[in-house]
């Protein structure tokens, strides 16, 4: 399969739908088409800044090989496919096993220039493809699995949820940056930066900022804190049975609201964001 045709192909259908800017992350191309909990709001907006990154000439894409099949995945290489295992098996033994799964391809291609890290593609009901744009050591407990925890989470919820959550999990799976990351969103918080959680959460689409990466790693940081991984994982699956944020919250974290949530969550950041201080759930 030739990656230039495909995005070809995936940013025509995206523009015949009308889905461009709401869809497509400014950050790490990724372009979530199923449907999320909550309805869209609408706010523009505006173009994100590139990374400083060296950019590469544009080539003609060498054809990708997917040399080994695995039951969950089908990889470029033994090393890829053993270390995507490794993250997956670990997923399940967090959040617990999805009741399907359908075997997707995972690409590693060569990085643009642009500052897209990776992108997972869904189309109801089946994860496309997962693409990598970093060389695989550097992408271990980064890129990768980012990736991979929203592929796992859309079998896993049978959806592909709220935005701000879905990348909340995705970025706390990286646990190569998470100390950097938690030291970014207390910078940010201290800035007042941060948007109130009820402007966030149903957004459904990609701030300029990234706010919906960093304070989303925060939020599920916290709750994951509070009750543990498979805790969270109920919490969510009933988020998306019910999807009721509130009645959610009340049922598994004792918060009558998100604004409840929002005042717990403000403290946790300013004593320093260490889970082992959290007050567990009761």
């Amino acid at each position: 399969m030739k990656i230039q045709n495909a995005f070809i192909l995936i940013l025509m259908a995206i523009l015949a739908a009308g889905q461009a800017e709401a869809r497509i992350c400014p950050r790490c191309g990724r372009d979530h088409l199923s449907d999320q909990v909550a309805p869209p709001k609408t706010e523009p907006l505006k173009e994100e800044p590139k990374t400083e990154s060296e950019p590469v000439k544009d080539e003609e894409p060498e054809e990708i090989v997917l040399s080994v099949a695995r039951e969950r995945f089908f990889a470029p290489s033994v090393e890829i496919a053993n270390e995507a295992d490794k993250i997956l098996d670990r997923l399940e033994e967090r959040y617990g096993k999805p009741k399907t799964w359908k075997p997707f391809p995972i690409y590693y291609c060569k990085y643009k220039g642009d500052g897209v890290a990776g992108y997972t593609l869904y189309s109801a009901p089946v994860v496309k493809e997962v693409v990598v744009y970093e060389k695989f050591e550097t992408s271990v407990g980064g890129t990768l699995d980012h990736e991979l925890t929203h592929a796992f989470f859309f079998y896993f919820l049978g959806s592909n949820f709220d935005l701000f959550l879905n990348e909340g999990l995705a970025q706390n799976s990286e646990y190569r940056r998470r100390e950097s990351l938690r030291q970014t969103v207390y910078r940010r918080y201290s800035a007042g930066e941060f948007w109130e959680l009820d402007r966030l959460y149903g957004r459904n689409q990609y701030d300029s900022r990234l706010l919906i990466y960093h304070q989303g790693f925060s939020v599920v940081d916290y709750l994951i804190g509070r009750g543990g991984s498979q805790w969270f994982a109920a919490f969510m699956q009933d988020l998306v049975r019910t999807n009721d944020i509130d009645k959610a919250l009340r049922r598994f974290y004792g918060y009558k609201d998100l604004g409840e949530l929002q005042t717990a969550w403000r403290q946790y950041v300013e004593r320093g964001q260490d889970r082992a201080t959290v007050q567990a759930v009761r």
